[in-house]
């Protein structure tokens, strides 16, 4: 029955605004009380004349729980994070969020008919028997979670004229004046040329020669450092043991007997020989009908656990009995196989000391940077496309020439820049450089004297952005009034 109180909450109570309206709902002015000053033993609160059940509290509480116990890597959560999280105040501030709309939505006159009621009943998977609405079912399951017939409907209606009022509020009208505008700066735009340098790959271009590893092991402060940082990576940078495969997937005919038939009528002819020829005329697995049945390469854990079982023990150079698993029946042929290997110090300590070595040389970096951004301001100025291009092979840098930028839309390859960053770009033709923490962008735009044509999809886009901009800031409204009018009353203790 817990599945059900579960999906009680999250499929009838959250299905709204909570994710779709930002609002800052805070708890000033709320009257704490003692036990029963909520009006009823049943309840740990009021919003005006609404009553929040404990069972109310306690679905949306453990929602709460659940949802930041899957954000913090599936623990369980203990008191300290439940009060770090404020998981209580979370969840007294969706429900009273929720009360509001219902009371918005009264005020508003929504109201769903008998049928509408009816109908969004028997849709709900839980009441049902064989893809059926079951009367048994539904009054059972009720029952079982402590309802009356009555008190789920009452619910029922509360969601449903929440949907209503969302969708009357997602219907505004936009302005003609706001979407020519919009259309308009997007049809202006300017042709850039992008340079990016990356900080932590032109690290990687600092020489570093053999003495200088030398004398930098030698220092035993040194040498402990590249021994700490090895034994913390060990582990990864072992290398498991890996199978290189092909195979044939023979997918159900619909009985064991029609599949197994199919099976064995390959298995009599199958060889190492013709194991690609067959592959690709009777594999089911579509990536495998062009090449072979090629696998490539893989470790252990890729594979469902019945074929890396097979395939790890199996001996390069033969075929597999037919191996079943979820997916149907497999022949497999293992082609070679690479034995796992340890990860020794002396392999690594050469390259993990050129990085150490590489961090350290900051003065060096700048120099470096510095350089190649002279280097290419140079190339902007001339228009030298062809020599960008060679400065970004020889550094391993990020050169684009076709890229197009409007003030709607911003880089067409999805580059950020700052909104003060993004005046200078359009306020002159000139190379304008950005520094930041990971990267240096050079940019040089000039203005085009064409106009891009209009994108349909693009303006239904704009529109649909403005609606719920409009939406939002309504909504925003309309709960700062209403938490204003109403009472709201928690019992003091439930957040203890």
């Amino acid at each position: 029955m817990s599945a059900f109180k579960e999906n009680k909450t999250a499929g009838i109570f959250v299905t709204i605004l909570i994710g779709l309206i930002i609002i800052s709902f805070m708890f000033t002015g709320y009257e704490s009380f003692q036990m029963g000053a909520t009006g009823g033993g049943n309840a740990v609160g009021r919003v005006g004349d609404m009553p929040i059940k404990i069972e109310e509290y306690q679905s949306e509480y453990n929602r709460q729980l659940e949802f930041y116990k899957q954000i913090s890597g599936g623990a369980e959560l203990t008191s300290q994070q439940v009060e770090a999280f404020k998981i209580k105040e979370n969840t007294l501030k969706n429900i009273i969020q929720r009360k509001m709309m219902v009371k918005f939505s009264t005020l508003i006159g929504a109201q769903p008919s008998e049928q509408e009621i009816k109908e969004e009943i028997k849709k709900l998977p839980y009441f049902q028997t064989n893809n059926q609405f079951d009367i048994e079912r539904y009054k059972g399951l009720l029952a079982a979670n402590g309802l009356s017939p009555q008190e789920f409907e009452k619910d029922m209606i509360n969601d449903l004229k929440m949907r209503q009022t969302q969708s009357l509020m997602q219907n505004f009208p936009v302005s003609t004046g706001y979407m020519n505008d919009m259309q308009n700066f997007r049809k202006t735009f300017y042709n850039v040329k992008m340079l990016t340098i990356s900080k932590n790959a032109l690290r990687n271009q600092l020489p570093v020669t053999n003495d200088d590893l030398q004398k930098f092991l030698a220092d035993k402060t040194n040498f402990g450092r590249v021994e700490s940082q090895f034994n913390e990576r060990k582990e990864s940078l072992n290398t498991p043991e890996e199978v290189k495969a092909r195979h044939i997937l023979i997918t159900d005919k619909g009985s064991a007997e029609a599949t197994l038939k199919v099976v064995d009528e390959i298995k009599k002819t199958l060889t190492v020989q013709n194991f690609q020829k067959i592959a690709n005329e009777k594999t089911e697995d579509p990536s495998g009908k062009t090449n072979g049945g090629d696998l490539g390469s893989f470790a252990k854990g890729r594979m469902v656990p019945e074929f890396d079982e097979v395939a790890f023990n199996l001996k390069p150079g033969t075929i597999s009995e037919p191996v079943k698993t979820q997916f149907g029946y497999h022949f497999i042929l293992v082609e070679s196989k690479k034995p796992a290997v340890t990860a020794t110090f002396d392999a690594y300590k050469n390259n993990i000391a050129t990085e150490i070595i590489r961090k350290e040389r900051t003065e060096d970096l700048k120099k470096l940077t510095v350089d190649i951004s002279n280097q290419a301001k140079a190339l902007f100025d001339a228009g030298n496309e062809a020599g960008l291009n060679t400065l970004a092979g020889k550094y391993k840098l990020k050169f684009e020439g076709n890229v197009t930028l409007n003030p709607i839309d911003g880089f067409s390859n999805g580059s950020y820049l700052t909104q003060d960053q993004m005046k200078q770009v359009y306020g002159s033709d000139a190379v304008h450089l950005f520094d930041d923490a990971t990267n240096i962008t050079m940019v040089k735009a000039q203005k085009s004297a064409t106009e891009q044509a209009s994108d349909p999809m693009k303006i239904e886009q704009d529109k649909a952005g403005l609606k719920m901009a409009l939406s939002r800031k309504v909504m925003d409204s309309i709960i700062k009034k209403l938490e204003s009018d109403t009472t709201v009353k928690i019992n003091d203790n439930i957040l203890r």
